[in-house]
């Protein structure tokens, strides 16, 4: 029967720091919550520690509704560490097989600024996820919007990254076969970034999605409960596994790897041809520099040594169909100050459609590394480079 009055269960990091609860939990807050939701003020609580990892959460049942409460933190953090506890609370939200079931968030009063972009951005997630702000307007200028799209999504997503490019950990962008695709890290922080991301954008996406693992540390999976979660939402979830990588490497002379495709996007950012305006995603390849067929042919070097060279982010750059084609083939060539050459014995109506296709004849110079003009001066070293004009 459900209870008669409004009831509590306090978890996780309230329960386990129980003297702590009158300082951060007061009870004027849980009369606020428990208002809010049910209208009514008062209420019973109790401390549960079962389960692990669950974040800053209460879970409040009455008359047959289970109501899951996320709390902000009450300092700030790092800007990742201050969203570790909502998607641990969503997970737990969405295993609950009540049919009545609704999920919130409630601002704790918080020294420190809760409006940056990326604070924002995260907001804007959680509501796409599902999530009600009970009092978000006492405590932000603005009402939180919910994304409305995927294309939205990855445009704010772009722009946080480009503010602090540091700090980006998760990565969305499309395949070739169309398919919505989350690179994502598996440790610490990033594990509660990469959960929500996933859960907020299939719940707005029409796109089939895969979700690519990407070890970090000694981890190469995201905890089993939001996996399951995750996999449960029909998302494919993908594990980089150096083993199967090498495996690949070793059978192949290309290497379809989502550890260097994770690279690329770290060092590149989003999927933008380098030598021509293309960026539509699903045309757009992870070009090697230096090829894995020639990284194969070295005696000096060990498998894992090639391996690295292989998914080294250093040694490519994103190229549309075409021009990864003719790089493949080396009718274009790229100087080591990355200027573009195109072989010179050629037809003149190729000659043309090359130079009409390639309107960037310089590479940008943030990519130049000098392990990028390494690995280019190694590629280049068989070719005659005065067989090449410049366009």
């Amino acid at each position: 029967m459900p209870k008669q009055k409004p009831h509590f269960t306090i978890k996780n990091r309230f329960q386990k720091r129980p003297e702590r609860y009158e300082n951060i939990l007061t009870n004027e807050i849980l009369r606020d919550v428990c208002g809010r939701i049910t209208g009514r003020r008062d209420f019973t609580v109790e401390f549960n520690d079962t389960g692990y990892n669950i974040g800053r959460l209460a879970k409040l049942e009455y008359q047959g509704a289970v109501n899951y409460v996320s709390f902000s933190e009450s300092e700030i953090g790092s800007r990742n560490s201050s969203f570790q506890s909502f998607p641990s609370a969503l997970v737990s939200y969405l295993q609950d097989a009540s049919p009545r079931k609704s999920i919130f968030f409630y601002f704790l009063p918080t020294e420190g600024n809760i409006e940056t972009n990326y604070f924002i951005f995260m907001y804007r997630l959680m509501k796409t996820a599902g999530a009600e702000f009970l009092n978000e307007a006492g405590h932000l200028d603005n009402n939180i919007v919910p994304f409305n799209s995927v294309t939205d999504v990855i445009a704010n997503r772009d722009a946080n990254r480009g503010r602090n490019r540091g700090n980006a950990s998760t990565y969305i962008t499309f395949g070739e076969d169309n398919v919505l695709q989350i690179y994502g890290k598996t440790y610490g922080a990033n594990k509660y970034e990469t959960t929500l991301l996933c859960i907020a954008i299939n719940a707005i996406s029409q796109y089939d999605m895969e979700l690519y693992e990407i070890k970090e540390g000694d981890l190469r999976t995201l905890p089993a409960a939001p996996r399951q979660v995750i996999l449960d939402l029909g998302v494919r979830v993908v594990t980089s596994d150096l083993i199967l990588e090498r495996d690949e490497f070793e059978r192949h002379d290309s290497l379809r790897s989502p550890t260097f495709i994770y690279n690329l996007l770290d060092k590149l950012g989003d999927k933008k041809c380098c030598l021509c305006t293309c960026e539509i995603p699903q045309m757009i390849h992870g070009a090697h520099v230096l090829p894995v067929a020639s990284i194969k042919k070295y005696k000096h070097i060990n498998l894992d040594k090639k391996l690295e060279l292989a998914l080294d982010r250093d040694n490519g750059i994103w190229l549309c169909n075409n021009h990864h084609k003719l790089f493949d083939l080396n009718w274009l060539l790229i100087t080591r100050d990355g200027r573009i050459k195109y072989k010179t014995r050629m037809i003149g109506s190729h000659k043309n459609y090359i130079g009409n296709l390639t309107s960037n004849t310089q590479i940008p110079r943030n990519i130049l590394t000098p392990n990028f003009v390494r690995y280019l001066q190694r590629r280049n070293q068989p070719l005659n480079e005065s067989a090449y004009s410049f366009l």
